[in-house]
């Protein structure tokens, strides 16, 4: 019994002893992770951004033509001329005319905004009445739709600074097109009118005598919202 009882004490003190032992251990390791900040200092990055040079901003899609040659940095870049088909007398009004471009293979228009701040702007279109060369002849009752179209943008661009497309009906009165908030706009603006399937087109009435018209379509970019 005395053997017994000596080996199950040496048992109970190793026990405590490892214990007390892994108590230092964690108790170590932990109070090692702890550290107390005796100095600090700040320092400074320094960058600048400047607004885009008064030069002619490139063509995000070249497909769309032809460039106007206005430098930024508030500018039109390129807007399409429209092309319609001939029609015979009597065949005019069955369908509105689709509109091909007259350069480029696309029909649409580009903004460039590198103010590099939050002014907004609004670009306006306009339409005289289809007339003869020699303004004898008026096509009466015509009307050009240009869809709302689809915005594209460089890459990286931030969606928030997406201006807004209007579908407009050509007249006489400047009608808004494309138009930024004070929190919009920046950056350059591809708009391809047919983008999201809808037609450019003219739809004309019966009734008009046969003859050669043209319309003058004037764009107006306003640096205001």
């Amino acid at each position: 019994m005395i053997k017994g009882e000596k080996k199950m004490k040496i048992s109970k003190y190793s026990i405590i002893g490892l214990g007390l032992l892994m108590s230092v251990v964690f108790l170590g390791s932990s109070q090692s992770v702890v550290a107390a900040e005796v100095s600090k200092g700040t320092s400074k990055a320094n960058f600048e951004l400047q607004a885009g040079d008064a030069t002619v901003p490139e063509i995000l899609d070249p497909e769309i033509q032809p460039p106007t040659l206005n430098p930024g940095p508030l500018s039109l870049d390129a807007v399409s001329s429209f092309n319609f088909p001939t029609k015979k007398l009597g065949a005019e009004a069955q369908a509105p005319l689709e509109a091909t471009p007259v350069e480029g293979t696309k029909l649409g228009l580009q903004v460039t905004d590198s103010r590099g701040q939050d002014l907004g702007w609004n670009l306006k279109v306009s339409a005289t009445n289809f007339e003869t060369e020699d303004k004898k002849l008026t096509l009466k009752g015509a009307v050009t739709t240009i869809p709302a179209g689809k915005l594209t943008t460089e890459e990286g661009v931030d969606p928030s600074l997406t201006p807004t497309a209007f579908k407009v009906n050509l007249s006489p009165t400047p009608t808004k097109i494309m138009s930024a908030t004070t929190t919009q706009g920046r950056s350059r603006w591809s708009n391809a009118f047919e983008g999201n399937g809808e037609k450019v087109t003219l739809a004309v009435p019966s009734g008009n005598k046969v003859a050669s018209y043209v319309s003058t379509i004037t764009w107006s970019l306003e640096d205001a919202p």
